[in-house]
Formats: structure tokens, C-alpha cells, sequence
């Protein structure tokens, strides 16, 4: 193997390797466009098949009828026996749960099952009513279509109230009302029953404890008055014994008692401090006594009339003598009086201690006889509380049984009906409008998926990033493709793709052809091939377009049609030459009198008169260098229509021929394997490639708004 092989393969295996890391892109809202533009049959047909697989499979579900009966529960009364229950609470969710479990137990759906005979229901039992049957057969029966039952009873709470919606779903419309009916009833009825037969065991069970009860109170009190009559414990009229009772007022007056003796003390002590320090004349007491002030007022009086006598008369003067015993005589009448006060102060003082004294023995033996009858009441107190608690639940006891005799005679049921399930005329499943918007969904992201997948499996080219990181190629241009609306002329009838350049010159499509010419001019070109990889991707337009820009630009320029087996240049000019490319190359005719001029002044073409297969290698024999050579000297650009690069030799002999080779590659539908397949050739020929031309490109695409910065400038651009 020669190094220049090596070189080949190791291009090949680059552009290889380059193409495994092309799906980096990020993706945006516009390449999603793209990938439902690109895909929306895939789309289309997917979601179409989905919804016909739903609607088919709605039309083949048999028809189910719902009927919904609605009931109230009344909490205040869940149990005869629950009494502590208020009226107005707020709701109790556990206790609603609870009776939607009761709904849907079993025991409820087996009273309507054995009521109507569901089990001889094959909707219900699959094996029937087979006669005779065992009574095993019958339970296993009855118990199978109960099952049934229960699976198709529906319970839900409307708008967390107290009001429960219970459905059932069945074949027939009048079966579903009758059976949830019979639900709602059936619970009513297992509620009442339960509360009629619940009360009538509490009412049997709380006579026997009501007696029992009732002689443990009486024989706990009887022990309370007897302990309390051999400890001496007595009540008094308000709380505790006499003793407790006593103890607080003895307290008062012993306070009392100490206080008034202590004043007493005293005075007796202030007394006889005074009357050693100044005689019984300065006691305070004696001073403010009423009969010693009068006393003194006498003596008083007496003194002046003395004074009186005694300056008037002499000594012995009768009435002297007189006034001065009167003045000795209240003299001693004030001592005796001062005298007596004092013993009094004394007397009281002393009377007071005494009575403070007994205050004390008396508070004293209180307290000794409470400290015994604490001990006492200590017992006491504990076979009241014995006494007490039978009482209470004795009480308590005898209204439970009383209130439970009232419930057994009612037995009202916990529920009532508020509405009663109808008889439906229209099926409620399969809701087929419903499936058909679901299977609408459901294939509008299956859709999707296909058509991820799809992009996933299909490794093409629609970018020109793509062209240059998978190929290994430089991108020239993008060339739009012409919608109906643009491949008319001025007048409204129908023309070719590059016949446009004529009437639309300035369109997006003119300008790609003019990037190109741009593109390969510079290096000083003159015979191009015009390469693709496959058939039918735009090489006879395209090269034919590129000729016309050329001529248009003031270039002179041939355009010589190679692929003699599809001679398409004729037809896409609407020519129908004498001769061409064959008998030019075959020597039956000269290059001058085959060529035919273009509409386009400058352009020259070389057309293939009829398609021909022929073994013969025309384009190897010499004649077409030759052909090319003597171009070469007449013409500014030689254009090469050559047939595909796959499976037809004469594409790669031309490619070696020209001076380089524009690789067209249809946008979106060439596999990136068959080009590839394809460069491999040409660089094992030596041909030089030029570039990439995306063709045929979707002018809403990425590809060609990148082109013109925006799809809203490639708009602007494309008239």
C-alpha cells in the first residue's frame, strides 16, 4: 500500500470520524420546526393510525351504564352508645373514611347479591346458574359475585360534607340504578341492625353491672360513716371537722389575748416607772381619771377659800380650821383614789396574761386533737374516694343503660337517602369522543417519537456545519428550493428552475448561483465538473443555473451535458439539437456546428441529442481532453454536467478531466454514507473537489436562513 492510498483512507476514516459527533447541536424551537416540516407524515400517519386503533377498540368495548345514588351519614349517632358525641363538630374525615369502608365491605355487597340473585348473573359469575348445585357450589357463588360487586361499586365524598355518592357500573342501565340502590339501603339497614343489636347487649350487659355497681357504692359508703364514727372524725357545716373549725377562731382570739396583755403590761410598767420618778401625781392614768380631776378641782377650791380665811382671820379661826381638814380630807380621798387606779392597772394587766394563757391550751389541745384525726382522715379519705368512684360509676352506669334502652326501642338508622340513583339512556364508558381525543394525544407523541427516531436513523445532511463536519468538504452554498408560486414567469405559465434567474434575478435562488461563481472564481477554474452522488439531485438544473449567472456576469461560458444516458440539458432548454456531446466526441461532427447558443448572450451549449447506452468509454478515449483543450482557449468557464459518482465510471473520469469538482448534495434525503462513498473515489482518482452545494433546500430551513442571517432576511431575499 502507497503512502498516497494511506492518505485516501486516512481522509476517509477522518471524515468518519468527524460524522459520529455531528449530533452536538443543541436544540431550539426552529430545528423542532424543521423536524415537523420534515417529518409531518410520519406525524400525520402516525396519530391517524393511533386514533383509528382507538375508535376501533371504543366501537369493540362493551357498553357500561353508571348509576350514582347519594346518601347523608349522621355522625352524631356513628353508636347507640357514643352520648359524649357533640352535635355541631366539625367534620370528622376519619369518621366519614370509615363508613365508605363500610360501604364497600363485603357484608354490604353480599346482602344485595343473595337480595337479587346475582349470583345465577353471568355478568357477574362467569359460570352461571348451573342446576343443581351443592351448597359449596352456591357459597363459592355467591362469594365470587360478591366480589364482583364490590370491585364495580365506586363510594366518594361530595366536597368534604357528610354526603357520599355511591355508584355502580354494569352492563344494563336499569341493573346499575337497582343495584346501587340496594347498596344505599343495604347500609342503611346493616347500621340500624348493628345499633339495634349493639344496644340490646349493652342494655343486657349494663343490668348486670348496675346491680354490681350498685352494691359496691352502697357497701363503700356504709365503710366510710363507720370508720369515721369509730375514729371520731365529725363534720361540721362547712369544710372539715368541728376541731379544723374551731381552731381558726381560738387563733383569732389568742392573738387578741397576747396583744391586750401586752398593752396592759405596759401600762402597768409606764406606771410604775412614773410613780417612782415623780409619785402617783405623774401617772398618766391617774391624770385622765374623771373622779381624781374632779377631786382636784375641789381641792382646789378649797385652797382659795382657805387663802380667803387665812388672810382675813388668824389660825384658829374655826372656819380656817374647818377649811383645812375639808383640804386634808380630799388630800386622802385622792391618794386612796390614785391607789385603787393602779391596783386596777395591775389587776387587768394579770387578768389578761390569764386569759392569754388559756387561749394558748386551749389552741394547743386543738392542734393535738386535729394532728389525731389528720392521721384518721387520711383513711378516711381514701374509702370516700372508693365511695365516690362506685357512685360515679354507678351513675354513669345507669345512663348508659337507660340511653341504650332508648336506642334499642328506636333503632333509627345512622342514614338516609337524598337522592336515588336514575335509570341512564346513554352508556358512561366507553366515553369514545374521549378515546378518540386520548388516541389523538397518544399518537401525536408517538408521532413525535417517530419522527425523533427517524431523524435519529437517517443520517443526512441540512446544514452547511454538516458539510464541512461530516464530509470533510468546504461549504459554498445553498441553493433554495422553488416553490409553484415562484417557478412562474411575468405572464403565469410554468418555466424551469433557471429560467428564473431571468425573471427573478435578484431571488434568493439567483444569489446562491452567484455566491458560487464568487466562491470558485478566485482560483482560477475553468473546467468544473457539476458531481452528485445519486440521481435526481438537482445536477442538470444546477449546472445550467450556474452557467446562466456566469454568462449574465459577463463570463463566456460552455456548458457541455456528459450524462449521455439521461441527456437531460436538452429537455431543460426545450432544445432538440442536430448533434452533440456523442458525435463531437465520435469525430462525426465539429465542436462549432454541435454547440447551441443560450437565450442567456455569452452562454454556449453542448447538448446530448438522444440518450444512449453504449459499452464504449467515450470520455476516455482522449477526444473529450482534446474537446476540453480547445475550450479551454475559446471559453472563460467550462461546465461539466456529469451523470451520478455512484455506479456510473464516466462521472469519475470527467472529475479527473476538469480542474475541480462542485459536489452537489441534495438537502435532507443523500446519505452521508453514500457521499462519503462517493469522496472516496474521488480522492483515490486525485480529482480536487471544491466544495459542497446543498440543493433543493427548504427555504423555511436552518440551512438557508443562516445563509441570510435570519428566515425572515431570507424572505426579504426571496421575492
Amino acid at each position: 500500500m502507497d503512502m498516497k492510498t494511506e492518505a485516501r483512507m486516512g481522509s476517509q476514516s477522518s471524515r468518519l470520524d468527524q460524522s459520529r459527533h455531528i449530533g452536538a447541536k443543541p436544540v431550539t424551537l426552529a430545528s423542532l420546526g424543521g423536524v415537523f416540516r420534515r417529518r409531518w407524515r410520519v406525524i400525520g400517519a402516525t396519530m391517524l393510525l393511533t386514533v383509528l386503533a382507538a375508535v376501533a377498540a371504543a366501537l369493540l368495548i362493551t357498553p357500561q351504564y353508571d348509576a350514582v345514588a347519594r346518601i347523608r351519614i349522621t355522625p352524631a349517632k356513628l353508636a347507640p352508645l357514643d352520648f359524649e358525641t357533640a352535635k355541631d363538630q366539625p367534620l370528622d374525615q376519619a369518621l366519614v373514611n370509615s363508613e365508605i369502608a363500610t360501604i364497600r365491605s363485603r357484608d354490604v355487597a353480599r346482602r344485595v347479591v343473595t337480595r337479587f340473585g346475582l349470583q345465577g348473573d353471568p355478568e357477574f359469575t362467569p359460570e352461571g346458574n348451573p342446576a343443581p348445585a351443592s351448597a359449596v357450589a352456591i357459597a363459592h357463588r355467591i362469594e365470587t359475585a360478591t366480589s364482583a360487586v364490590v370491585q364495580r361499586l365506586t363510594v366518594t365524598q361530595q366536597e368534604r360534607s357528610y354526603v357520599l355518592a355511591i355508584g355502580f357500573r354494569a352492563r344494563d342501565a336499569a341493573k346499575a340504578a337497582r343495584i346501587a340502590n340496594a347498596v344505599a339501603l343495604a347500609y342503611i339497614d346493616s347500621t340500624a341492625d348493628f345499633q339495634a343489636s349493639t344496644a340490646t347487649r349493652q342494655t343486657e350487659t349494663g343490668q348486670t353491672a348496675l346491680l354490681r355497681l350498685s352494691r359496691e357504692a352502697e357497701a363503700a359508703a356504709a365503710s366510710v360513716a363507720r370508720y369515721r364514727a369509730d375514729s371520731g372524725i365529725v363534720q361540721g357545716g362547712g369544710v372539715g371537722t368541728i376541731n379544723d373549725q374551731q381552731v381558726g377562731p381560738i387563733s383569732q382570739q389568742l392573738a387578741s389575748a397576747k396583744a391586750e396583755a401586752a398593752a396592759l403590761r405596759s401600762n402597768v410598767a409606764a406606771a410604775e416607772r412614773q410613780i417612782a420618778a415623780g409619785g402617783s401625781d405623774a401617772v398618766s392614768a391617774v391624770l385622765s381619771a374623771p373622779v381624781i380631776t374632779d377631786l382636784r378641782r375641789q381641792r382646789t377650791e378649797a385652797e382659795r377659800q382657805r387663802a380667803q380665811l387665812a388672810a382675813r382671820y388668824g389660825e384658829k379661826f374655826p372656819a380656817l380650821v374647818q377649811s383645812k381638814q375639808q383640804i386634808e380630807a380630799l388630800d386622802q380621798q385622792i391618794r386612796l383614789e390614785q391607789t385603787r387606779i393602779i391596783e386596777g392597772l395591775r389587776s387587768e394587766a394579770r387578768s389578761a396574761s390569764a386569759k392569754a394563757t388559756d387561749l394558748a391550751q386551749q389552741l394547743t389541745a386543738l392542734k393535738q386533737e386535729i394532728a389525731l384525726n389528720n392521721q384518721a382522715a387520711v383513711r378516711a379519705d381514701g374509702l370516700q374516694r372508693k365511695a365516690d368512684a362506685a357512685t360515679t360509676a354507678y351513675n354513669r352506669m345507669a345512663g348508659t343503660v337507660q340511653q341504650a334502652a332508648q336506642a334499642q326501642r328506636s333503632s333509627q338508622p345512622q342514614a338516609r337517602v337524598l337522592e336515588s340513583a336514575v335509570v341512564l339512556a346513554r352508556p358512561t364508558y366507553p366515553n369514545r369522543p374521549a378515546i378518540g381525543v386520548a388516541g389523538m394525544l397518544v399518537g401525536f407523541v408517538l408521532g413525535i417519537g417517530a419522527a425523533a427516531v427517524a431523524e435519529a436513523v437517517q443520517s443526512t445532511i441540512r446544514t452547511p456545519e454538516e458539510i464541512e463536519t461530516m464530509l470533510g468538504v468546504p461549504h459554498i452554498a445553498a441553493i433554495p428550493q422553488l416553490t409553484a408560486r415562484r417557478l412562474r414567469d411575468p405572464a403565469g405559465r410554468r418555466c424551469a428552475p433557471a429560467d428564473t434567474l431571468l425573471h427573478r434575478p435578484v431571488s434568493a435562488y439567483s444569489e446562491a448561483f452567484r455566491t458560487i461563481r464568487t466562491v470558485i472564481r478566485p482560483g482560477g477554474v475553468k473546467v468544473i465538473a457539476i458531481g452528485s452522488t445519486l440521481p435526481s439531485e438537482g445536477k442538470t438544473t444546477s449546472a445550467l443555473s450556474l452557467a446562466r449567472v456566469m454568462a449574465l456576469s459577463g463570463d463566456r461560458v460552455l456548458l457541455i451535458d456528459c450524462d449521455v444516458r439521461r441527456a437531460g440539458l436538452a429537455d431543460g432548454v426545450g432544445l432538440t439539437p442536430a448533434a452533440g456531446t456523442i458525435e463531437v466526441l465520435a469525430g462525426t461532427m465539429t465542436l462549432d456546428a454541435a454547440i447551441v447558443p443560450d437565450d442567456i448572450p455569452g452562454l454556449a451549449l453542448l447538448c446530448v441529442r438522444t440518450p444512449t447506452f453504449t459499452p464504449v468509454d467515450l470520455f476516455d478515449t482522449g477526444a473529450m481532453a482534446t474537446l476540453l483543450d480547445h475550450a479551454r482557449e475559446r471559453y472563460d468557464h467550462i461546465l461539466l454536467d456529469t451523470p451520478p459518482l455512484l455506479g456510473v465510471a464516466d462521472a469519475r473520469t470527467l472529475a479527473k478531466l476538469a480542474d475541480g469538482v462542485l459536489l452537489l448534495v441534495k438537502w435532507n434525503a443523500t446519505p452521508v454514507s453514500a457521499i462519503d462513498s462517493a469522496l472516496a473515489g474521488l480522492e483515490q482518482d486525485g480529482a480536487v473537489v471544491l466544495g459542497g452545494v446543498l440543493t433543493m433546500v427548504d427555504p423555511h430551513s436552518e440551512a438557508l436562513g443562516g445563509q441570510y442571517y435570519s428566515a425572515q432576511y431570507s424572505r426579504y431575499y426571496n421575492p
